[in-house]
């Protein structure tokens, strides 16, 4: 089988490389093979290649990037049950190590059937967004039981795809949300995407002033920022006594700098978020569930699921060059069919 593998960590475009690698050993027992179609590419998996998380590499010498996308299952192993997963069924998968390449093996507990009306291109793209913003939402609850309801909830990098989820996931339990874009041009698309959103500019200089009329001059109580640096200190005075900052990424190279007082004096907490934690801490059932509301969410607001490019899996280095420009509309898929 082809695989993407890197043998250390580092700039993609310096470490990683297409490889011809043995496919799979047979499934043990509760286990199945996959074969993988499409998968979505995400700062975080960029993150990784570049070695920001701190993993070592495999003993074997080599890791395979990505942890989620869909495919057909080949092969199962005993103890799975085969009224709901067996060859030639279309499932999606998340977390299992190993998706940039054209097979993998799993546990048969993270691999979900998909329903027929759900296009390959929407379900590549489920577990990845609604993981982590379905942990953010439970983050939130947990930090401030009331956030969002009559205080809205930030979002900032309020187009990303992450974040375009939370926002669909936050309305169906009567939450509000307002969004931060960089760009007058990323406010525009992202209030085409929903008319009723407030949405504001952080290029434009009064937008913490516009951020205050969005939430009727009171306080934030929760925010959620994918970016970090600089814009932290910006973010922190938005914030009310006990708010709390929830990260899920680090996309600016800057450090988080500001003046700490304020931080012990209003209570003021932060918290990380990463959906490479939703089995260690989530149960089942609660798996289950996120699954089920991300495929509900496909299959009713497709439209929010653009894709803005589909590469082979050949062209890894042109997807991850896509992935990375500064303004792109959609999610970047990389594709393999053998």
């Amino acid at each position: 089988m082809k695989a993407i593998v890197l043998t250390r960590f580092g700039e993609p475009e310096k470490v990683l490389e297409l490889k011809t690698l043995p496919d799979p050993t047979p499934p043990g027992p509760g286990e199945v093979v996959v074969r993988v179609t499409k998968r979505q590419l995400h700062p975080g998996n960029l993150a990784m290649v570049r070695g920001k998380f701190n993993i070592p590499l495999p003993e074997d010498g080599f890791l395979i990037p990505g942890g989620d996308g869909m495919g057909i299952v080949e092969a199962v192993g005993e103890g799975v049950n085969s009224a709901s997963v067996k060859p030639g069924t279309r499932v999606i998968f998340n977390p299992s190590p190993g998706a940039w390449a054209e097979r993998l093996k799993a546990r048969a507990e993270l691999v979900t059937p998909i329903p027929d009306d759900l296009p390959d291109a929407i379900a590549a793209q489920m577990l990845p967004n609604a993981v982590i913003a379905l942990m953010l939402l439970r983050a939130a609850q947990r930090a401030v039981p009331d956030a969002g309801r009559e205080i809205p909830i930030l979002l900032n990098a309020a187009g990303s795809s992450v974040a375009r989820f939370l926002t669909i996931a936050a309305r169906s339990r009567g939450l509000n949300v307002v969004g931060t874009v960089r760009s007058s041009i990323g406010a525009e698309i992202l209030s085409a995407r929903f008319p009723d959103l407030p949405v504001i500019s952080t290029a434009d200089p009064d937008w913490l002033d516009q951020v205050r009329r969005a939430t009727g001059g009171r306080p934030l109580q929760v925010i959620m920022d994918p970016v970090g640096g600089a814009m932290v200190s910006d973010l922190v005075s938005l914030l009310g006594d006990g708010g709390a900052l929830l990260f899920y990424g680090g996309m600016s190279p800057e450090p988080i700098t500001f003046p700490s007082g304020g931080l012990a004096h209003h209570e003021i907490m932060f918290n990380g978020v990463s959906s490479s934690r939703w089995v260690q801490t989530t149960s089942a059932e609660q798996r289950r569930e996120d699954v089920a509301e991300a495929i509900g969410i496909g299959r009713t607001a497709p439209e929010q699921f653009e894709v803005a490019a589909d590469y082979d899996l050949a062209r890894f280095a042109d997807a991850i060059e896509h992935l990375e420009r500064a303004y792109r509309n959609g999610a970047i898929l990389l594709s393999s069919d053998s």
